[in-house]
């Protein structure tokens, strides 16, 4: 008799926030089967986004992709160090169809799940109904850093894509010295320049850094990006900027805000600060 196929090998050729949304359903996958998943990081895989927006990801050739050896090698730390996942394997997109996967979580671009909009994480239960899961729950873990990465501090990550261009962070004049920004050197030129704001820059050697950053400071304040995927698992405080074009990040847990107005951005941040 044929032995029965063990499912454990997960895929993924999104960007890194999508790959980190699926971590909810990953753990649930781990706590109803007791086996813990191994996901496929697929790099190399082109990306294509709406007319007029970009993505610093690209391959050796300068081509925009979802996901490079780069951006999977500086992930690959945070997402082991979960203990529901047995590793993380990164592969080519030529290599794709020889290698054993089970399951193509990127099927939620292939599939109707309310696109652009909803819950990013939520669409996965959509697909994969069966690793539905509470949201609500912490599920990104890592250790205290030994260093003051941003202790008391306000993190700001900004990407160029999803962005609610009426908002003027301007307003953060009064917490200057109490702001970090992380992200890409021209992330953080356009958006000092552009609110005229002298802030300084967080340096991480990779995400797992970057989430110890994150536990350690007072409140994320994001547009769509990766990292507010990281703050979305560890439940800090944290307050997302939502693109009136897609939005599909929306903050579950205690101090855990989303605004498309100027007031509304304010008035978050002022009342996480209090």
């Amino acid at each position: 008799m044929e032995a029965k196929k063990v499912i454990k090998n997960f895929s993924h050729f999104g960007n890194l926030g999508d790959a980190i949304a699926s971590l909810p359903a990953l753990r649930q996958f781990f706590r109803k089967t007791n086996i813990k998943p191994t996901l496929y990081l697929v790099k190399n895989h082109p990306a294509i986004y709406a007319h007029g927006l970009t993505h610093p990801t690209k391959d050796e050739k300068g081509v925009e992709v979802s996901l490079n050896q780069e951006v999977c090698e500086l992930i690959k730390p945070l997402i082991e160090a979960q203990d529901y996942i047995q590793e993380v394997k990164i592969i080519d997109s030529d290599d794709y169809e020889s290698s054993d996967i089970h399951i193509n979580l990127s099927e939620i671009r292939n599939t109707y799940v309310g696109c652009p909009s909803f819950d990013l994480r939520r669409w996965y239960f959509y697909v994969f109904p069966d690793l539905a899961c509470n949201l609500f729950e912490q599920y990104i873990f890592v250790e205290d850093s030994e260093k003051d990465l941003a202790k008391g501090k306000i993190i700001i990550s900004r990407s160029e894509r999803y962005r609610n261009e009426s908002i003027d962070y301007s307003f953060l004049k009064k917490y200057e010295k109490d702001l970090l920004f992380c992200g890409t050197f021209r992330e953080y030129n356009n958006f000092t320049m552009q609110f005229d704001l002298e802030i300084e820059k967080l340096i991480i050697k990779d995400f797992y850094e970057y989430a110890q950053a994150l536990k350690q400071c007072k409140l994320h304040l994001s547009n769509q990006t990766m990292a507010f995927q990281i703050s979305q698992g560890l439940q800090i405080p944290r307050i997302v900027e939502l693109c009136p074009d897609a939005p599909n990040v929306i903050p579950t847990g205690e101090k855990a805000y989303d605004f498309f107005s100027q007031l509304g951005a304010k008035y978050y941040v002022d009342e996480l600060m209090k």
